[in-house]
């Protein structure tokens, strides 16, 4: 009988033993997985096969939903590819996640004030990027956009002030004081900065101007504020995803299209062409998480 109780014993602590090394192995194994995913959508993005990119950011994700390099890479994809909501979301997951990330912060903060979301966050995000990194410059200027948004101009001229003085060559940052001296009541000074800023930036203009400011301070319309208690995304606003090859996924929120087909020669053709042969389904292949799911 004892042997019997001693056998059972032996077995239990043999799968307590291999259940130990699995619980070490199951995450090793899903940071593997995700790294592997992460590379292959690094390589898909430089490729121009943006949903293939997307694609394996979702599996990355996936199989390691707690790893903030999946968020923060595919964050900077959504920037390069004009969805600045979409990268705010996974900017938001990353600094949840790690705080003390301070270039997430940074990005959190910049994304959510492009697209007039959730301004307090924005500003909040800034200050702890500021926090974590005093002598950032970029942090600086960042927070002095979002200043600008909420109408602070002398805390605008503040921080690009400030930004300034930790990278005195920076035509962004020369622009966004400009703008803060002018809507602050010194508009030939702020016009004459600006000049100088763009001297030898010309693109400046067009970059600001889609950031909702002109060159002369005029504040351009642009989305409408809307607060942290309202969604930043949702299926109604229109998207364009696609691989720029031969043959493409597209995946539009309008309408939940989403469908394949032959990229326009022109690229100004890309979202009449999309709305006439996408297919109306909203499958797994096109949707990639993004909205929900």
């Amino acid at each position: 009988m004892m042997s019997i109780q001693r056998r059972c014993l032996r077995f239990r602590a043999s799968i307590g033993a291999a259940l130990g090394v699995l619980l070490v192995l199951a995450p090793a194994a899903a940071a593997q997985d995700a790294k592997a995913y992460r590379d292959e959508a690094a390589q898909a993005a430089a490729a121009t096969r943006y949903v293939d990119a997307l694609a394996a950011y979702a599996r990355a994700i996936a199989a390691a939903p707690d790893d903030t390099a999946a968020y923060a890479a595919r964050g900077q994809l959504f920037v390069v590819l004009g969805h600045n909501d979409l990268a705010a979301r996974d900017y938001a997951r990353v600094v949840k996640l790690k705080p003390d990330d301070a270039g997430s912060q940074g990005n959190l903060c910049w994304t959510l004030a492009q697209v007039n979301h959730d301004l307090d966050g924005a500003l909040a995000a800034c200050n702890e990027a500021i926090r974590l990194e005093p002598t950032n410059y970029d942090a600086f200027g960042k927070r002095g956009y979002v200043q600008l948004r909420r109408g602070n101009h002398a805390e605008a001229e503040k921080d690009f002030t400030r930004a300034l003085e930790l990278n005195s060559a920076s035509p962004n940052e020369m622009f966004g004081l400009g703008l803060a001296m002018i809507h602050a009541g010194r508009a030939q000074q702020g016009r004459d900065i600006i000049a100088s800023a763009t001297l030898d930036s010309a693109g400046l203009v067009d970059e600001w101007a889609s950031r909702g400011f002109g060159l002369r301070g005029e504040i351009r319309p642009g989305k409408a504020v809307t607060t942290a208690a309202q969604p930043i995304a949702t299926v109604q606003d229109y998207r364009l995803f696609a691989n720029l090859e031969t043959e493409s996924y597209v995946s539009l929120a309008i309408a939940s299209r989403c469908g394949r087909m032959a990229p326009p020669a022109k690229a100004a053709d890309w979202g009449r062409a999309a709305m006439e042969n996408s297919l109306v389904s909203w499958s797994g292949e096109c949707r990639f998480g993004l909205i929900h799911g």
